[in-house]
Order: C-alpha cells, then sequence, then structure tokens
C-alpha cells in the first residue's frame, strides 16, 4: 500500500472514529472504500441474511449519498446471493474474493446475476469484501466496477482495509445500541447533547457503554478490537471527564446523568 493509500485510510478512520451520528458513518465508507479498492462509485453494504423475497438492498453512490434501494430485478438477484452465499456456507475463509475466483471466470460472465449487474450497474466486476467475524451468511461489503477486473493489488488493499472496516462497524453497533438504551422520556437532553457537555467522544461512549455492561478491559478490547492497554486510556480519560475515580463510580455518575441507562443491557 502506498503512502498515499495508507493516508486515506487513516483519514477514513480518524473520520468514522470520531463520528457521533451512526448513519453518517456509511457514507464516510462509500465514498473512500471504492477508491482505496479500486472500485467505481458503488457500494452496497450487507448487515443481514437477505432471503429471495425479503431483505432491503441499499445502494451508495455519488448521486445518493445516503443511499438508495435497489430496483426489484437487480435487488432480487443480489438477495439470492450468487456467487456470495454457497462460498460463504462452504468456507471459514473471509479474505477478500471477487465474483468471477468464486465462481469461475466464465460461468460468472454468463450468470442470470452478472447480466442483471451489467443492466442495472453497467458494471462487469464485483469484490466481495467480508468483515473477519462473519459466519454463516456473507456479511460485509460489495463493491462494483466496469471493464478490466480487479487486481491482486486492489485484493491486497482491501484485506488492509478489512480491519479497519470490522472496528468502524464495531463502533457502529455499539452507538445504535447506546441511543438506543440511553433515551427515555423523563432525559432532560439527547443522548448526545450530554454526552457533548462531558466532552465525551464516540469512541469514549463506546467504552461507556462496555463499562456499563460490566466488561474488563480485555472483554471491551475484544468488542472494540483494541488492545486492553488501550482500553484503559480511553477508562482514564472517561474518569477525567467525569470527574470519577474508578469503574463503579463512573458507571454510578453516567446513570444518574443519563448516559447510561438505569439497569445495564442484556449482553449480546
Amino acid at each position: 500500500m502506498s503512502a498515499r493509500e495508507y493516508a486515506r485510510v487513516l483519514d477514513l478512520a480518524t473520520a468514522a472514529l470520531h463520528e457521533r451520528h451512526p448513519d453518517r458513518l456509511w457514507p464516510l465508507i462509500a465514498a473512500e472504500v471504492p477508491r482505496i479498492c479500486g472500485g467505481d462509485d458503488l457500494f452496497i453494504r450487507k448487515s443481514e441474511e437477505w432471503s429471495a423475497k425479503a431483505g432491503t438492498v441499499r445502494l451508495w453512490t455519488p448521486d445518493s449519498p445516503g443511499g438508495g434501494c435497489v430496483d426489484d430485478a437487480a435487488g432480487l438477484a443480489l438477495r439470492q446471493g450468487y456467487p456470495w452465499a454457497d462460498y460463504a456456507r462452504a468456507t471459514a475463509d473471509r479474505a477478500p474474493v471477487t465474483a468471477s475466483q468464486v465462481a469461475g471466470g466464465r460461468t460468472w460472465r454468463m450468470s442470470t446475476t452478472a447480466h442483471l449487474m451489467r443492466t442495472a450497474f453497467g458494471t462487469d466486476h464485483v469484490l466481495g469484501l467480508p468483515l473477519p467475524r462473519a459466519s454463516g451468511p456473507f456479511n460485509g461489503y460489495l463493491l462494483y466496477r466496469a471493464g478490466s477486473p480487479f487486481t491482486a493489488a486492489h485484493l491486497a488493499r482491501a484485506r488492509r482495509l478489512q480491519p479497519v472496516l470490522d472496528s468502524i462497524e464495531r463502533q457502529h453497533e455499539l452507538l445504535v445500541q447506546w441511543r438506543q438504551t440511553t433515551r427515555s422520556v423523563d432525559a432532560p437532553a439527547d443522548p448526545d447533547d450530554r454526552a457533548a457537555d462531558y466532552g465525551l467522544t464516540p469512541r469514549e461512549i463506546s467504552v461507556l457503554s462496555l463499562l456499563g455492561q460490566s466488561l474488563t478491559a480485555t472483554a471491551m478490547g475484544r468488542r472494540l478490537g483494541i488492545s486492553p492497554r488501550t482500553v484503559h486510556k480511553h477508562l482514564e480519560n472517561l474518569y477525567r471527564k467525569m470527574g470519577t475515580t474508578d469503574r463503579v463510580a463512573t458507571v454510578l455518575r453516567a446513570r444518574a446523568c443519563h448516559l447510561l441507562p438505569r439497569s445495564s443491557p442484556t449482553r449480546p
């Protein structure tokens, strides 16, 4: 990865981990990931199991930075999961891979799905970039490219990007959960406003959320994809900003200030 490409990955990680609003993460990713991995300005995030009849397929393009729904024909082809569904069931390998590698070049080109992708998006090639944690169904990102295929260099960049995307996904999950569990009718302000009053960063909010679940620093690190040492640095910042000196006092203060729910949420 060149210095310029590395800087792009670093900029993406920095911007994403400082974004307070979870739904604003995907336009950030959609703008940068295709450029880093050699895709066109098309991007699909798959975060749930699709069936042939159910599952919203949302496509990000420069013309729809908030994401737009794919039409019925292309959406049906994508939800059927060719060729990713069988591949995900057949192997535990979560390395980035192209549709041509999974199905075979000629088989992919002649497939109904490839035809619909050419018709709907004007693209010939698809790069699947799964999340490392994903098991069972393929969950991750689909990137599209017209003309020449994705190269070995594109796949290498995608592999290096995987841990960053995994960290962003973990952050998103925790921020969404935190927002849902801290909103209440008796709360004096929006959760984000209350966090801003204490100067908490989105990463510190995630650590605080896990602290409220009584997780150890090691367990927090696993959930966030960071080291226990980094978790302790975030805890030190939390103690300083909230005027506390230990875990218990911090959780009690956060609950009193409506930064954590009154009772701990059930761990997923």
